[in-house]
């Protein structure tokens, strides 16, 4: 006798298995999911953190207006008054390497950065030699530039032939601002400003003796930057022909003196135009407006006067500055000192030096002795005798 097939049992198992198969694919599916979603949370975690962690500094920058380059053909243009040229020192300050794919320029008055198409590393080197290496973005697409780990490159940047459109003129009064990008698509920047020359000037004393003089004193200490100000160059003017008008046209030659505080002896009595020049440590400059410094008389002061007899009955009078230089327009006093026979009589009793410091006086009648006084300096007595 046949027992009957148990079908439904069978079936039951069959379904079991598969039921398991099923959700042991799922679970595979689903745990590589998992797994794909967290490799690629890690991924995307390790690209911020790495983006978060890059950082470059620039270190040290200096601007360079090289004269003998703008001069030079094509361009053949004379104190241009614009950059040639900018050194940059750019530090990795983290581990991993940073590459630089481009560099941007912009300045004041210009409305859009102009990105840089050639650049010179300055520090590269070629077989374990220093070797000056130059990157060309036109023709690599990107600088592709690497700045080890917690190393530095130094890189220039022309602005006569660095650019597209070459050459960019950048005034050495404007303000500048320089951005790199890296491959990260970080952004660094750093904007320079010129510095602000502050001109404060005053009159100081000085004792020569028996006689004084004043002397200019010009101080820039006042003056501002956003770096370390450490050149003040000084030019003066003597602004005479031009009534001491310092907008006009100066046309005697400047004199220049340099330093933070300066005290400056006037070759003449003035008035003066007086500038300054303040360059900072990357080579930012600015020059003030003219400042006026009124005539002073003290500046050069009456120092010697001399008199002399020289044709029969006459005599001439010399007064010079501190600088040997005649003086002019000074009242001169001639006094009868010794008049034995009452008889001694001068053309005139007071004078005036002309231009160049001169004036005379004729003896009449008589003889004896004259003095002759000038202000503060040592009077003169002299014999003198009608000869005639």
């Amino acid at each position: 006798m046949t027992r009957p097939h148990n079908d439904q049992g069978v079936s039951v198992i069959i379904g079991t298995l598969l039921l398991i198969l099923i959700t042991v694919t799922a679970a595979a599916a689903l745990a590589l999911m998992v797994s794909q979603m967290q490799k690629a949370e890690m991924t995307q975690q390790s690209h911020l953190a790495a983006v978060k962690a890059e950082s470059v500094q620039f270190s040290s920058v200096s601007f360079q207006n090289d004269p003998t380059v703008w001069n030079q053909t094509p361009y053949n243009i004379t104190n241009s008054g614009n950059w040639s040229s900018v050194t940059l020192h750019l530090v990795n300050l983290n581990t991993d390497d940073v590459d630089i794919v481009a560099i941007a320029v912009s300045s004041s008055g210009s409305s859009n950065a102009q990105y840089v198409s050639n650049i010179t590393v300055i520090n590269a080197t070629l077989n374990g030699q220093p070797q000056q290496q130059t990157y060309n973005q036109s023709s690599l697409g990107t600088f592709n530039l690497d700045i080890p780990g917690t190393q530095s490159q130094e890189i220039q940047i022309n602005f006569t032939n660095g650019f597209p459109n070459s050459p960019l003129f950048i005034g050495t009064n404007a303000q500048i601002k320089i951005m790199i990008m890296t491959s990260l698509n970080n952004f660094f920047e750093q904007t320079y400003k010129s510095p602000n020359p502050v001109i404060q000037s005053s009159i100081a004393t000085e004792n020569l003796g028996e006689l004084q003089r004043d002397v200019l004193v010009l101080d820039g200490s006042q003056s501002t930057s956003d770096n370390t100000i450490n050149l003040w160059n000084w030019s003066i003017v003597d602004a005479s022909p031009a009534g001491g008008n310092c907008g006009g046209t100066l046309t005697n030659p400047a004199n220049y003196s340099t330093g933070k505080v300066t005290r400056y002896n006037p070759p003449s009595i003035g008035p003066f135009c007086v500038n300054l020049t303040v360059t900072d440590n990357t080579g930012m400059m600015a020059t003030s407006n003219y400042i006026s410094i009124p005539a002073d008389p003290q500046f050069s002061p009456p120092a010697n006067l001399y008199a002399v007899p020289v044709v029969p009955g006459w005599v001439n009078v010399t007064i010079k500055d501190i600088h040997g230089i005649g003086v002019s327009n000074l009242s001169v006093n001639y006094i009868v000192e010794y008049n034995q026979f009452g008889d001694l009589t001068l053309s005139k009793y007071e004078g005036m030096t002309d231009p160049n410091g001169n004036d005379s006086v004729e003896v009449m009648s008589g003889n004896g002795t004259i003095k002759i006084v000038s202000g503060q300096l040592s009077p003169i007595e002299l014999a003198v005798a009608n000869t005639s």
